[in-house]
């Protein structure tokens, strides 16, 4: 396969990875910050990240690992924090401001305060 088509596959598989980091910091946020969960997601992502890389160098380029490979992925990674990332922001943050209403309304519900009990 020529050199640009795997640029332009890795910028591509770069953009999916930047918005699962997204989807990934929006559950250390629902998940109030915690340090032990932090640490585990971020190894996991980091994790996925690595293999995803692995996989797509072995599949489109026979395993040959060049430079240009690299900076595929972190341009698309790049590109997605800085413009689709912050759409998929505000979406995460109103879908928060939601589900913390919903929790504060179904506490003050009469079963939910028997149960808790």
């Amino acid at each position: 396969m020529e050199d640009y088509k795997i640029f332009l596959i890795c910028v591509g598989v770069g953009i999916c990875l930047g918005a699962f980091y997204g989807v990934v910091n929006f559950l250390k946020i629902l998940l109030k910050k915690n340090i032990i969960t932090n640490n585990v997601l971020s190894f996991l992502y980091a994790l996925i990240f690595g293999a995803v890389v692995l996989i797509v160098i072995i599949e489109h380029n026979f395993g040959q690992f060049r430079l240009f490979l690299l900076l595929g992925f972190a341009l698309g990674v790049l590109i997605e924090r800085k413009t689709i990332g912050k759409m998929f922001a505000k979406i995460y943050l109103w879908l928060y401001n939601k589900l913390c209403r919903a929790f504060c309304r179904l506490k003050k519900t009469k079963l939910v305060k028997k149960v808790l009990k």
